[in-house]
């Protein structure tokens, strides 16, 4: 029986609501709540025509995701969780599909997440395995960088480090629902406080005091990449979701972006709350953003 759109989208947020953004109003621990949001994701189908294998990079546990063996591009995927939730568990099965929708291999890893690791153990750990890389002979043309929310914040830090450090620059850069400015000004944090049916103010706070040390100002470029200077990044693609507290993040950054010089393609999805293109089994507007980026990458494939 095929559902109805709307009533599905109303009860697909209640959901969300219910049990992810409401608990993380509370003041929990932050082991119980990784435990939790793993077992949720459970209930996201995995793509079967992909072949899933467990490695290390630079000492980090990471999974290795190919549709065919001849895949020669390669995504370095950095998931989200406000810098302290999130794994290779939760993100498998929208990377699965993303392995699929592409027909690129997927590298993802398990950075070190905070309070444990505070920055700038996260951007180091990501430095380390994009240098790896290059060391195993993958080409930096046949690379593009991606990640979701606060992983989009660090995958725009390790671009910027590459450029910084003077090292071979990716192909491509690909932002989902970025969260790049950890002084909070955006006016969506404000205005879509209640539409955002993932994500709350308090994971943010919280993911913040855990990255961030007292000796490092939130508007540092190196933990606010959306305040250094943009200059020399790879073409871009940013997508976000019209109910996201973090819409002015990927909006503010398109635009600084584009003064910069970036050829920056921008696209925004009617009605979509944070990180939703991980529910593309369900949703058209998700099943949208994933071939969007498919399309992307593609583009971005230089022989």
């Amino acid at each position: 029986m095929k559902i109805n759109p709307l009533l599905k989208q109303i009860f697909t947020e209640g959901f969300l609501k219910t049990t992810i953004r409401l608990p993380s109003q509370y003041n929990l621990p932050h082991n119980p709540l990784r435990f939790a949001l793993e077992q949720m994701c459970r209930l996201f189908p995995t793509n079967k025509t992909v072949e899933v294998r467990a490695l290390r990079l630079a000492s980090l546990k990471a999974e290795e995701i190919k549709p065919q063996d001849e895949a020669t591009q390669l995504i370095f995927y950095i998931h989200g969780g406000a810098f302290y939730l999130g794994s290779l568990n939760t993100h498998r099965p929208f990377l699965t599909e993303l392995a699929a929708r592409t027909q690129m291999q997927v590298i993802h890893i398990d950075y070190p997440l905070a309070p444990e690791n505070p920055f700038p153990e996260a951007l180091e750990a990501i430095f380390d395995v994009y240098q790896t890389l290059l060391d195993q002979g993958v080409q930096a043309k046949d690379i593009l960088l991606a990640g979701d929310s606060c992983g989009a914040n660090l995958a725009l830090a390790l671009a910027l480090k590459i450029r910084d450090e003077q090292l071979p620059q990716v192909s491509g850069l690909m932002l989902l629902s970025p969260f790049l400015d950890l002084t909070l000004t955006s006016e969506s944090i404000r205005y879509n406080r209640k539409h955002d049916a993932l994500l709350s103010i308090e994971t943010l706070e919280t993911g913040i005091q855990y990255y961030v040390p007292p000796s490092v100002d939130r508007g540092d470029p190196r933990v606010s990449p959306l305040f250094d200077d943009l200059t020399d990044l790879p073409p871009t693609l940013v997508q976000v979701g019209s109910k996201e507290l973090l819409l002015d993040d990927a909006q503010r950054f398109r635009d600084k972006a584009e003064q910069a010089g970036v050829k920056v393609s921008f696209k925004l999805y009617t009605g979509m709350w944070h990180n939703f293109i991980m529910f593309s089994p369900w949703f058209d507007e998700a099943k949208m953003a994933l071939a969007d980026l498919a399309e992307f990458a593609h583009q971005q494939d230089r022989d």
